[in-house]
């Protein structure tokens, strides 16, 4: 298969990832707390956690090729394909994972009785979800020059943030 029919079905699978999620979202108003939704609402919050350390491991992966393009030392063809798909595509996952994340914990904020610590870890990583998906956006949208590599590192800093919050909501919660 093609890197570009690839990357045609993987923006399918991510239009269709955050729509289904954004589906869950408005089901979760409107349903009570069940066995089924709440295992359901689970795996969902395991797919955006997934969503976020593909992310993460992006850019790992950008700072081992750096360091390994400095060294000489060749590529496997299969991982430049791989990096490049998840650059590509840094932002479809983002949104994916960050509607994934929305429809978690609005669900568990409003439909179930989990202790305080689980609740409140999952509502800071949610707010610091909210920044780096926010400062993605301008960096995106109206950063150019000196400003995006400002806004770069703002971006970055608020994901390492996110990420401390992650790490600390999945061991209590």
């Amino acid at each position: 298969m093609s890197q570009d029919a690839l990357s045609k079905w993987i923006k399918l699978g991510g239009y269709i990832v955050t729509a289904a999620f954004a589906g869950m979202l408005i089901l979760g108003f409107f349903t009570g707390e069940t066995d089924l939704l709440s295992d359901l609402y689970e795996k969902v919050g395991t797919a955006a956690e997934i969503g976020a350390i593909a992310a993460f491991a992006l850019w790992l992966a950008r700072l081992l090729f750096l360091q390994l393009k400095k060294r000489k030392v060749g590529f496997l063809k299969w991982a430049q394909i791989a990096y490049k798909l998840l650059r590509e595509h840094h932002t479809l996952i983002g949104w994916a994972a960050f509607s994934g994340a929305i429809a978690h914990g609005s669900y568990f904020f409003l439909q179930t009785n989990e202790e305080w610590e689980s609740i409140y870890s999952g509502l800071a990583t949610l707010i610091g979800f909210a920044f780096l998906v926010t400062f993605g956006l301008i960096l995106d949208k109206w950063a150019k020059g000196k400003k995006y590599l400002a806004y770069k590192k703002i971006h970055r800093a608020i994901a390492i943030v996110f990420g401390i919050a992650l790490g600390v909501h999945l061991l209590i919660g």
